[in-house]
């Protein structure tokens, strides 16, 4: 029964597109290309629970208000919580 389920799951990738893995892989190559031009930045990553009265998630913020003004760009995962807040810090820097 095992060795059908495998079997099975098997056949079904090899009928999938054969050439996903060259776009999977143009796409790491694209993002490389887009950071290679941002030039001096500081990725913020963090908890998307964060609430925004929160110590950390105001920490986040004044942060990246800091990074931004001192002329780095800051790069987040664009996500609710603390990257909200990076994103809301680097945006009052302009």
């Amino acid at each position: 029964m095992a060795i059908h389920r495998i079997r099975s799951l098997k056949d079904d990738f090899t009928k999938e597109d054969t050439w996903r893995i060259f776009r999977i892989l143009s796409e790491f190559v694209e993002g490389f290309e887009v950071l290679s031009q941002v030039g001096s930045a500081v990725s913020i990553f963090g908890s998307s629970r964060s609430k925004r009265d929160q110590k950390y998630y105001l920490l986040a913020e004044e942060i990246a208000y800091q990074v931004a003004k001192a002329g780095f760009a800051v790069i987040t995962g664009g996500g609710p919580g603390i990257m909200e807040a990076g994103n809301k810090g680097a945006r009052r820097a302009k």
